[in-house]
């Protein structure tokens, strides 16, 4: 199932859950919290089943003592909270520890999509938001991270979608090397650059994906 947040959600969300400690009495209201928060942005209440909302009030929660405190359970319990958030992962992204740190529990940009957006000259730096988006945007275009490079023609600028489409369209054409004007080939069939990617995107289904508000990706089907 593709996890759809909206762009306040994504400002709000638990990027980073927990930092600096391996202790599961730490990492388990950390990680119920951060799960707590993704049912209710996707409307998904049964994210964490009964057996697990149980283990957690035992455990941690107000009532919890420490005659309650299992090692096992905990364990198992803090296994659950990992899955049900990596479940809850925006598209694109999981939930586990730090390539780098061990002990960095959060939302991270799955590899085959940082190589796939990387190979399109795209800032995986750039903020996780951002990403999400872009992916999210790829992904109802019907790219996805094994076909994008491939689509991948370029870039075009542009504050509006038809700027960069007309942007884009003179970009493939002096690419292909069109030099004879009185054809009647694409482009010179169309008025203008505007017109050009019209028909690149109705006809053969050229698309744009937005990277910033003047940069875009231009894409040849998938």
């Amino acid at each position: 199932m593709a996890n759809t947040y909206n762009t306040d959600q994504l400002a709000q969300f638990p990027w980073i859950v927990s930092c600096d400690t391996l202790r599961p009495e730490d990492l388990l209201p950390k990680f119920w919290d951060a799960a707590e928060s993704c049912a209710v942005w996707l409307d998904r209440p049964q994210l964490l089943n009964a057996e697990t909302l149980a283990s957690l009030a035992k455990l941690v929660g107000e009532d919890s003592s420490e005659a309650d405190w299992d090692d096992e359970e905990a364990a198992a319990t803090l296994e659950d909270l990992s899955l049900a958030l990596d479940e809850a992962a925006p598209r694109g992204f999981y939930f586990g520890a730090s390539d780098g740190d061990g002990a960095c529990f959060g939302f991270w940009l799955d590899e085959s999509w940082g190589d796939a957006l990387n190979a399109c000259g795209v800032d995986t730096d750039c903020g996780p938001e951002r990403l999400v988006l872009l992916i999210a945007e790829l992904s109802d275009l019907g790219y996805d991270c094994d076909n994008l490079r491939d689509c991948y023609m370029g870039e075009a600028e542009g504050y509006t979608e038809a700027e960069a489409g007309a942007d884009g369209a003179q970009m493939l054409a002096e690419a292909a090397g069109e030099g004879d004007a009185g054809s009647m080939r694409w482009p010179y069939c169309c008025i203008d650059w505007a017109e050009a990617w019209e028909y690149l995107r109705l006809s053969d289904n050229y698309a744009l994906a937005q990277v910033s508000p003047a940069r875009w990706l231009v894409l040849s089907p998938s």
